[in-house]
């Protein structure tokens, strides 16, 4: 039973640094799309035919699964205990899987996160 809660932990943690890139890409983001609201007219300028109501809520909406989606790992990371000093195995096991479901949900929210991110700042040509 170690040694599976051992593996288990790993691939707990492997889940956990593949995402942690990522949140420093989202800080990157927000920061475009905060550039993209406070240019608004700028933009209407430059494409007089811009929906910039629809836009504008198409980049708080992106803003706001950012935000939410870093402060989900932040909280995850705060809450998650890698020691397992006076648990039982078994114990220890439980914990474990239930933690690599949450990282691998995070996981799917971290990727649905990006490609939107992905999707909106492409369609204005941010970088």
């Amino acid at each position: 039973m170690k040694n599976e809660n051992r593996q288990l932990q790993e691939e707990v943690i492997a889940v956990h640094d593949s995402i942690m890139p990522k949140m420093g890409l989202f800080v990157g983001n927000n920061l475009k799309v905060t550039t993209l609201l406070t240019k608004m007219d700028s933009l209407k300028q430059v494409h007089p035919d811009l929906d910039t109501s629809s836009l504008k809520q198409q980049l708080v909406n992106l803003q706001t699964d950012l935000k939410l989606t870093n402060e989900a790992m932040t909280d995850w990371m705060h809450n998650f205990d890698p020691e397992h000093e006076n648990k039982k195995p078994e114990e220890v096991h439980t914990y474990l899987q239930e933690q690599l479901q949450a990282i691998r949900r995070l996981k799917d929210q971290f990727s649905a996160t990006e490609q939107k991110s992905q999707h909106v700042l492409a369609t204005y040509r941010i970088k």
